[in-house]
């Protein structure tokens, strides 16, 4: 994967969550991540879909439930204690937010997109599917309150029309 394609995601997650939660998390070691990883423990997560005419992507935002209970709790400014509707749409939401800050920067890059609705997983020991041929890589951060995943991938296709 191009790094002009992965830092811009890089920088909008940091940049929402220091703008929006006051939050700065410390970023750990990018790695590719195995087509049949699990996703451990209980999390949630928001997958996103970018196309475009020079390629196609697909972004995962995974939180643990400490995380994004603490995400939440410092957006909403009350304690927030358990995953519920809010917090589900607060995940759909913050994968748009960071997709959205990622598209603007790689749209100076000259890679146009469409990004998809997010789809949402809730759950024990999943598998995210990635609906692309991409490898994907695997970026962590941590917090004091929790940890969370930024999975991105991104294929070019072929022969496309300038």
């Amino acid at each position: 994967m191009k790094v002009s394609f992965i830092n811009p995601v890089l920088s909008s997650i940091l940049n929402v969550l220091s703008t929006m939660a006051h939050i700065e998390p410390k970023v750990g070691i990018p790695r590719r991540k195995d087509k049949n990883e699990i996703v451990q423990g209980r999390n949630i997560t928001g997958v996103m879909n970018m196309v475009g005419r020079k390629g196609n992507a697909s972004i995962a935002l995974t939180f643990s439930e400490a995380a994004i209970l603490h995400i939440a709790s410092e957006m909403f400014h009350s304690e927030i204690t358990m995953i519920d509707g809010m917090v589900i749409d607060l995940v759909g939401e913050l994968a748009n937010m960071v997709l959205g800050g990622a598209k603007s920067e790689l749209e100076k890059g000259g890679y146009f997109f469409q990004l998809s609705l997010p789809t949402i997983i809730l759950g024990c020991d999943y598998l995210i599917a990635h609906k692309t041929n991409a490898p994907i890589i695997t970026l962590p951060f941590t917090m004091l309150e929790g940890e969370f995943v930024v999975e991105a991938g991104y294929e070019e296709v072929g022969n496309y029309i300038h």
